[in-house]
């Protein structure tokens, strides 16, 4: 929502949407950002984005989805939204000083300056892949048949289990002693943090200067095999208590010294805000990662995507999907009686027609959440954007659709509580924060020891969103029978009737 401006306030320091006439509205960002992406591949939508007068918190998802075909078109296409929706952003965005707004070119460090402070364990490597699930600890074979029940149920993508089983098949790869991993938001629920340091890896972490996080990152750094490099103000009596930076309002400075820490680097986003901070943040993120790439040609990018989203699927994906549907089971046929009592209102088909394009026939999901909202999906399709054009420049880029995870920042939420806990009647799985954990620094893992990995450029992609499907875990969202938002009004009502087990 627009906020009016009475000169710059605190929580306006920093990255920033530009004002005008007195306002600083994402609405009207997104909608410059999303046009000017598109203009030159179909002017007709980038016109139909700028003129839309209909609810924008209500119409994205539609906005969002044609966005999606429009680069699935061809790869030529594709990549130039992409290298149009980034330029739009970094010419549009500013840097808010107390003395007014800047443009993000030239914004260096404003007199901060950050030095390292080392915090290294000294516990013994953790030799073998363990993933936390349902109570127990899996591990070797174990693990392995967990992802080939998650694959035979539709939760994860085939090439999830697979990319995870060349790591429970190649433990020598967890051996990271070799490369520094920069995480932005290193103590984030969903990060990979516990895990890198438990199999060697230096961590360059970068989170705010909170020292709560510091002193949990501390802990686990000091029970660890590797090493931690905390960014602390130069000239800090006592640094641990001075330790983090604010990558909205000190992106220049923590460019300045990630370009000092050992390589190789993989510098992965984990961090996450609510509302239009999160849109700030990814654009933060990728001033950073221009500001890097002037100074270093060791970098790797990872992010985690959203299943929130909408996605190009295998035609697979698709076919399962369709197959469960046509089920003769007591849920199917409730389901399918609802569906035709209620004139194709509630217990939609997940899938309409496929999507024939010059590289391929693939399905569209269109898995937004309405209650996530408008600024989540912008801030994901940034990093998206910036997942492909890097791939296309050269380099190594883990992407991972992560899956549905109950964390703190999703269950404040009741409606997305709720969700996540009534998604299962349709097949739909969420994870505990801890098995996300060690299932996303699994695939971060595979992506940079396996050469054959989609996330390395030298490997031809049919598709450049093909490099979103490899390794997804979604949830089970890709491969349920019906579309959660036409089916979860109904899963409420009958969660309200203690007779069916229901709360009331």
């Amino acid at each position: 929502m627009p906020e009016e401006i009475n000169g710059p306030q605190p929580r306006d320091l920093g990255l920033n949407f530009p004002a005008v006439d007195g306002m600083r509205s994402s609405t009207a960002s997104a909608k410059l950002v999303l046009a000017a992406a598109v203009r030159s591949v179909d002017p007709q939508f980038a016109g139909r984005i700028e003129d839309d007068a209909a609810d924008w918190r209500m119409s994205y998802p539609t906005v969002f989805e044609e966005l999606t075909r429009v680069e699935a078109v061809s790869t030529d296409g594709g990549l130039r939204v992409a290298a149009a929706g980034l330029q739009a952003a970094h010419d549009h965005f500013v840097f808010v000083t107390e003395d007014g707004d800047r443009p993000l070119a030239g914004i260096g460090t404003a007199g901060v300056e950050l030095e390292t402070e080392k915090i290294s364990g000294s516990a013994a490597h953790a030799g073998r892949l363990t993933v936390p699930y349902e109570g127990e600890l899996l591990h070797g074979s174990g693990l392995l048949r967990q992802l080939d029940d998650w694959v035979a149920r539709g939760i994860t993508e085939p090439s999830f289990a697979d990319a995870v089983g060349e790591v429970v098949r190649h433990p020598e790869w967890l051996e990271l002693s070799d490369r520094t991993f920069a995480l932005v938001g290193a103590g984030a629920a969903m990060g990979p943090f516990a895990q890198l340091m438990r199999w060697g890896a230096t961590v360059a972490a970068v989170d705010l200067p909170r020292p709560e996080v510091w002193q949990r990152l501390t802990a686990v750094a000091e029970s660890s095999a590797g090493s931690m490099l905390m960014p602390v103000r130069r000239g800090s009596a006592a640094p641990a208590d001075a330790a983090g930076a604010n990558l909205l309002t000190e992106v220049g400075a923590v460019s300045d010294w990630l370009g000092t820490v050992p390589g190789p680097v993989t510098i992965g986003n984990y961090g996450y805000a609510d509302g239009a901070l999160f849109v700030r943040l990814s654009m933060a993120f990728e001033l950073l990662v221009r500001q890097l790439s002037e100074h270093r040609d060791d970098l790797s990018l990872a992010y985690l995507a959203t299943p929130s989203d909408a996605f190009l699927v295998p035609e697979d994906a698709v076919d399962m999907a369709r197959r469960r549907r046509r089920r003769l089971t007591p849920a199917s046929l409730a389901a399918r009686a609802v569906n035709l009592g209620s004139r194709g209102a509630y217990f939609k088909e997940n899938y309409g027609d496929l999507l024939d394009t010059p590289l391929g026939r693939y399905g569209l999901v269109n898995a937004f959440i309405v209650e996530q909202g408008q600024n989540y999906a912008l801030a994901k399709r940034l990093q998206r954007w910036r997942m492909l054009r890097s791939r296309a420049e050269g380099l190594i880029t883990s992407v991972h659709v992560a899956p549905p995870t109950r964390t703190q920042s999703v269950h404040k939420n009741p409606a997305m509580e709720q969700r996540q806990r009534l998604g299962t009647k349709i097949g739909l799985e969420a994870f505990d924060a801890p098995t996300s954990q060690a299932l996303g620094a699994a695939i971060l893992v595979h992506d940079l020891r396996n050469p054959a990995s989609p996330s390395n450029p030298s490997v031809k992609l049919a598709h450049p969103h093909e490099a979103f499907m490899f390794a997804a875990n979604p949830g089970g969202r890709w491969r349920t029978p019906y579309d959660p938002s036409s089916s979860l009004p109904v899963l409420r009502q009958l969660d309200r009737l203690p007779l069916l087990g229901g709360r009331r």
